[in-house]
């Protein structure tokens, strides 16, 4: 799933320090990338994490720590291409799940600045359906349209042999969901209505979803080889990582052609670290949008509790005082983005097998890297 329930990323995100359990592996993986110099000891420590979790002719993860404008560490672990061997790096493009949804959000800030729509503009004005009266595209975005979510509906009834589009989300919620719920109700998430966004962006510009991407949000980003992957559409993507789930019997099989990885919106956005990077500094610099714009994308407009701890939701992130971060899930796909937003500190892991988030590899990442940074002057 697209992390289909946001307990994963709270769980990920109150549980602080702690003791990674990880079985050594016999075989050392492939391990490529750079590191900059003076920063040895955080590419010793994070080997020695990374090294232990990803076994040789494995899919792996690729990791990225940038700190003050520069890449102190950008590394893959083990393989892009189990059959033809080829290692993971940091430009290899990989599927980023629900990390996604900070891209889709963008989208939709930039027609904002183009004046083009309006965060309380309800979704009835762009797609008149009934269903749809009540909801605003701020809702939408926030996880609090009281909408049910048409994706947890496809995991399980979809036709496996077709590969589901956005229209078939939108045509779900016009013909399959009667119960139209109130909006404003309580957080949510919702990968469902998140893929309804792509069809508001092509309604409202004119421009193909993926094509607007390119051209609003990537090319201004300096992303130069990150692409919106539609599997109704397929196009090239360079240095692609193919992605893994391993089966009972320990054997890795290949995740891509599953007939949801059609949708756009909730996932689908391929990108590598050297890429991100661009993007990340993009943020730092608000440089993708005006001021304002840049504003919102970081300001909190929704709130979940669980176990009594409260997570806020902003523009495809989830948010505090100090720290901005998502995570995604997918069939034979993890990844997860903490950004600080008190510091200029960003941490990427980008994983193309699903299990990560058992082994807590965020947190010890985390917690070594904020460890190094502070034992180290930074020129």
């Amino acid at each position: 799933m697209r992390v289909s329930h946001l307990y994963r990323i709270i769980r990920i995100l109150l549980i602080g320090s702690t003791t990674l359990l990880l079985s050594c592996k016999q075989n050392k993986p492939v391990v490529t990338g750079t590191v900059t110099a003076g920063w040895e000891h955080l590419e010793l420590k994070l080997d020695s994490v990374f090294t232990a979790y990803v076994g040789s002719n494995e899919p792996g993860v690729a990791v990225m720590v940038a700190y003050n404008g520069k890449t102190l560490f950008s590394k893959g672990y083990g393989l892009r291409d189990l059959e033809t061997k080829q290692p993971l790096t940091p430009t290899s493009n990989m599927e980023l799940a629900s990390v996604s949804k900070q891209f889709t959000a963008l989208a939709i800030l930039s027609l904002v600045e183009q004046g083009k729509l309006s965060l309380s503009d309800t979704l009835f004005n762009i797609l008149p359906y009934d269903t749809f009266r009540n909801v605003t595209i701020q809702q939408l975005l926030n996880h609090t349209s009281g909408l049910d979510d048409a994706e947890e509906y496809f995991y399980t009834h979809w036709d496996a042999s077709k590969i589901a589009n956005n229209n078939d989300v939108l045509e779900w919620y016009v013909e399959k969901n009667k119960s139209v719920k109130t909006a404003h109700q309580n957080f949510r998430y919702n990968n469902g209505t998140y893929e309804l966004i792509p069809l508001v962006v092509e309604k409202v510009s004119g421009e193909r979803y993926d094509k607007f991407l390119q051209k609003h949000i990537f090319e201004k980003a300096g992303m130069e080889h990150s692409v919106a992957f539609d599997l109704n559409h397929p196009v090239s993507i360079r240095e692609r990582a193919h992605y893994y789930h391993q089966d009972s019997s320990g054997v890795w099989n290949k995740m891509d052609g599953h007939p949801l990885t059609g949708l756009f919106g909730a996932g689908g956005i391929y990108t590598s670290l050297s890429d991100y990077f661009q993007y990340d500094q993009a943020l730092r610099d608000s440089s993708l949008l005006s001021k304002e714009m840049h504003r919102l994308i970081f300001k909190p407009t929704s709130i979940e509790t669980t176990n009594g701890k409260e997570q806020q939701y902003a523009m495809g992130w989830v948010v505090n005082d100090s720290m901005a971060e998502h995570g995604g899930g997918w069939f034979g796909v993890n990844t997860h983005v903490r950004r600080y937003l008190d510091r200029p500190l960003t941490i990427v892991l980008f994983a193309n097998r699903d299990d990560f988030f058992e082994r807590e590899l965020i947190s010890v990442t985390d917690s070594i890297v904020r460890s190094a940074i502070e034992k180290t002057p930074f020129e």
